[in-house]
């Protein structure tokens, strides 16, 4: 039964990751450019480190941070943006240095995906993290509440 159960788990999780194509999130190269427009709008960034092959990245995107895009209700507020991390692929950071995402990623402090990170214009922890993804229930409230103290901040 155990064995029947991983199964069923592992096809759904393959069969969910397929739908992955509807995302809206953008995936940003120039961490540089953005923390200008950050600046001149006093927005903060939340930002979704993922890797490829992640159910919950996948998850996370299409039942939260897409439909929070698509809403427009946080288009004054920050910006939503992804990194993937399991790849080789230089960005610009906040000091305009060329590294990898996955480099990036580690001066965060961050090894799992999904992880959440709330930025000000300086590329900043300004809320805690939240890594991982649990009851989707209560998860759109948890990053609510981060946003809101990301937005104290960068408006002080």
């Amino acid at each position: 039964m155990k064995f029947l159960i991983s199964i069923v788990f592992i096809l759904s999780a393959s069969a969910f990751a397929e739908g992955y194509e509807d995302s809206v999130v953008k995936e940003e190269t120039d961490f540089q450019e953005l923390a200008l427009q950050m600046q001149q709008n006093k927005m903060g960034l939340v930002m979704m480190l993922h890797a490829e092959h992640c159910p919950y990245c996948r998850l996370m995107d299409e039942e939260i941070l897409s439909p929070m895009v698509r809403s427009n209700e946080y288009k004054k507020k920050v910006f939503i943006r992804k990194l993937q991390v399991d790849v080789s692929d230089e960005v610009i950071d906040f000091n305009g240095r060329k590294i990898t995402a996955s480099k990036l990623a580690r001066e965060y402090d961050s090894q799992l995906t999904p992880t959440l990170l709330f930025l000000d214009q300086n590329g900043e922890e300004k809320a805690v993290k939240i890594i991982g993804i649990n009851s989707l229930e209560y998860f759109g409230a948890s990053v609510d509440e981060q946003i809101e103290e990301l937005l104290e901040v960068i408006r002080k």
